[in-house]
């Protein structure tokens, strides 16, 4: 199993109507009916702006997105997308959908297992030129949740993923990391104010960078 971020911006004032489509667009097939599924599980975030959407998928991301591009409900979703997004695009042909994917891939910098659960995910404000050591500070995390860090320039995401029945991922997390050594370090990258060595501090921060979950789909899981 493999794991991407695809990652890209609204114009202002059209987030309400984004995150509707992105909320209520039809579970497509998951591919591969002869084999195991391409599409093992999507999630899509939303922060302001900015829309991430994660998938867990079996193979290459290629693959998956030529399938998914053959899918209606996804072409419907796509051209309800197309007047809202702040960069044009052209998914209509081969080579426009390869410099889509080039340009809103969100490299996956580290990962660490766990279980599957409860998502949730992160948009942090990065000082300008910051975002590399951000990505570094972040590897280092205490591993008490799965957490899976995306950079592009200074666009870091952070996905935590945890067992719903030990609370809230960003509470579980905020825990664990106030008293990490890489806690004081993370002042000196991130734009904020706020107390990250104390617990209360981290956890306020935490729920300031929390994006909206709109979507999170999983193959054999009912939506």
């Amino acid at each position: 199993m493999n794991r991407y971020a695809l990652s890209f911006t609204v114009k202002p004032g059209s987030e309400p109507a984004v995150a509707d489509i992105l909320r209520s667009y039809r579970r497509p097939p998951a591919g591969a009916a002869s084999g195991p599924p391409l599409l093992r599980r999507t999630s899509v975030f939303m922060a302001g702006p900015r829309v991430v959407r994660v998938m867990d998928v079996d193979g290459d991301i290629g693959a998956v997105m030529r399938h998914l591009a053959a899918q209606p409900q996804i072409r419907a979703v796509e051209e309800a997308l197309d007047p809202h997004l702040s960069a044009p695009r052209d998914l209509s042909s081969a080579d426009g959908a390869r410099e889509f994917l080039h340009q809103a891939l969100l490299p996956l910098t580290s990962h660490r297992a766990g279980p599957e659960g409860q998502r949730c995910a992160l948009l942090y404000p990065v000082r300008s030129g910051r975002g590399e050591r951000l990505a570094r500070l972040l590897a280092d995390g205490v591993p008490t949740v799965s957490t899976t860090t995306f950079r592009r320039g200074d666009v870091v995401v952070r996905m935590i993923e945890a067992d719903p029945s030990a609370g809230d991922p960003l509470e579980q997390l905020a825990r664990a990391e106030s008293t990490a050594p890489a806690a004081t370090a993370l002042a000196g990258v991130l734009d904020t104010q706020a107390d990250l060595t104390t617990e209360a501090g981290l956890r306020a921060f935490l729920e300031e960078c929390r994006m909206d979950l709109l979507t999170d789909r999983r193959v054999g899981v009912p939506a």
